[in-house]
């Protein structure tokens, strides 16, 4: 599952920003930073590592 959401996630934000700039450019660059903060958090998150291993 992290693996395909990993993958699908930069496909959704390429679309969500194309979608926020058709909007207004105001908004266009809202979802980017907003966007780019949660995607970033999603790659943080599965990122597929066990911290507990040595």
């Amino acid at each position: 599952m992290n693996r395909n959401l990993r993958t699908a996630a930069p496909m959704v934000f390429a679309a969500v920003v194309v979608s926020g700039f058709m909007i207004s450019p105001t908004m266009g660059v809202g979802v980017c930073v907003v966007g780019g903060m949660l995607l970033g958090t999603l790659y943080a998150i599965t990122n597929g590592r066990n911290r507990d291993r040595d």
